[in-house]
């Protein structure tokens, strides 16, 4: 018996071949349909068929309507997401696609207005912000170098005796002060004491010659008993010693050297009783009034200096002027760098040699640039430099700013310093100065605002509150 083919009705029998589950319907909307439908149809069907006399059949066919009816009703959330999400992406492509519409200029002003920072003017005199314009313009920048202190070869003097001796006593002490004159050693030798009897000798016999007259003690006589004399007085002076000092028999031999300037004993290499040779430098005696201070430049280095060229010398937690008395034009074989000589004047003698120190060369910049106080950079969120700058009176926005040289603000450096804005007072001078250029210079000039030198950490602190990103993600 020929197996019967369920007879659908006219809903199903669109497709030419007379069946719901057609191949090339599969993707259409009344497929879906149909999918859903089908299986309604055949259990009505089954019911109205087979078992319309059957009351227990006939209550579970009143139990499944409602149930079929409440599924034909319900949308099945995978085709319509299907038509909504294609449909709304067509939207989303169509509205992008078009540059400078609407949107995009609104999202723009959303973003600004979410990077900004309002406070009030309390707040402000509060937190002590502080903000003003700070222009670009052209500045001493300066080239750092190693430097050391170093006596003033100039006025210093190495004590040393001038014959072969041996020291008896000592005078002064390392790192006293002496005065011009003062006894410093006191030495013996041999040779002085020849010098000595020899000038006393000739004293007695010049004496004896002058009173008899040279026509009477003779022309040669006379001659020679006075060049004795000078030749005698002219040995003990190249001994350094006194010719016209009273001699007696028990001080032959001892002799004092004495300090030729005021200044300090930097030195003093000997000890009581030692012998020491002609030449040998027993103390060195220094006016620290003035004194050199060594920089060191690359070799390669192009700085072009003058004696009319601006240095600042940072030692000891001072900032001394210095100016430039020697420039060198050999290069030191072992450190392969070039020697600059800055003369230094140390009044109050707070300075001493062997120190070590930086000296700072100043030159002209050759382009305009922008130097803001360190208390004016800020790190933020990603990492990083930041500045605020005013765009309205009390409202504050972020610019992320490149971070140049530091500076030692001068008195050059603070002419744009101690401008004021909107009453505000200035920075004080001799501050840490940093160069800064913004990241993005088409969108906003570092100069063109007042920028916030002080109490830009509360600023940010504000901003770390309203949980923006200064990038605008």
């Amino acid at each position: 018996m020929a197996e019967r083919q369920p007879d659908y009705p006219q809903f199903f029998k669109r497709c030419k071949h007379q069946q719901p589950e057609c191949c090339h319907r599969q993707q259409s909307p009344d497929f879906r349909v149909r999918n859903i439908m089908l299986p309604l149809y055949s259990v009505n069907k089954l019911f109205s068929d087979n078992q319309s006399d059957n009351k227990p059949a006939m209550a579970q066919r009143l139990m499944l309507t409602p149930i079929l009816l409440l599924a034909l009703v319900l949308p099945l959330p995978g085709y319509a997401g299907d038509d909504h999400d294609h449909e709304h992406a067509s939207s989303q492509n169509q509205t992008l696609s078009e540059p400078g519409k609407e949107y995009e200029h609104e999202q723009d002003e959303h973003n600004d207005n979410e990077n900004s920072v309002h406070l009030s003017a309390e707040q402000i005199q509060q937190a002590g912000i502080i903000s003003r314009i700070i222009p670009a313009e052209k500045t001493d920048i300066p080239l750092r170098a190693p430097a050391e202190i170093r006596a003033n070869g100039y006025r210093s003097f190495v004590v040393s005796p001038r014959v072969d001796s041996v020291v008896i006593t000592r005078h002064v002490a390392l790192g006293d002060h002496v005065q011009p004159g003062q006894p410093l050693l006191t030495l013996f030798s041999e040779g002085v004491a020849s010098a000595q009897a020899e000038l006393r000798s000739a004293r007695s016999e010049w004496q004896r010659v002058k009173n008899l007259g040279k026509n009477a003690a003779g022309a040669a006589r006379y001659n020679q008993a006075e060049n004795t004399l000078a030749a005698a007085r002219a040995r003990l002076t190249a001994y350094g010693l006194n010719a016209d000092a009273e001699l007696t028999p028990a001080s032959f031999g001892e002799y004092q050297l004495t300090a030729q300037t005021a200044g300090l004993v930097l030195s003093d290499d000997f000890q009581q009783g030692q012998r020491v040779t002609a030449g040998s430098a027993l103390m060195q005696i220094t006016d620290e009034t003035t004194l050199w201070a060594e920089a060191r430049l690359p070799a390669e280095s192009e700085l072009h200096l003058t004696r009319d060229t601006r240095v600042m010398l940072n030692v000891a937690g001072l900032n001394i002027s210095a100016q430039i008395s020697h420039e060198s034009h050999t290069i030191d074989p072992l450190t392969r760098t070039r020697i600059v000589r800055l003369t230094v004047e140390n009044p109050d003698h707070r300075l001493h040699p062997g120190l070590f120190a930086s000296a700072d060369f100043y030159t002209r910049s050759e382009n305009p640039i922008t130097l803001v106080p360190e208390t004016a950079l800020v790190r933020g969120s990603d990492g990083d430099w930041q500045i605020f700058i005013e765009s309205t009176p009390g409202e504050f926005s972020a610019l992320e700013v490149e971070r140049g040289r530091t500076i030692r603000a001068t008195q050059t450096t603070q002419t744009t310093q101690t401008t004021q804005t909107n009453g505000r007072t200035a920075d004080k001078a001799g501050e840490i100065l940093i160069e800064i250029s913004s990241k993005d210079s088409a969108a906003h000039s570092v100069s063109q605002y007042p920028i916030v030198v002080a109490g830009a950490f509360f600023i940010a602190s504000e901003q770390a509150k309203g949980g923006f990103d200064p990038h605008n993600h």
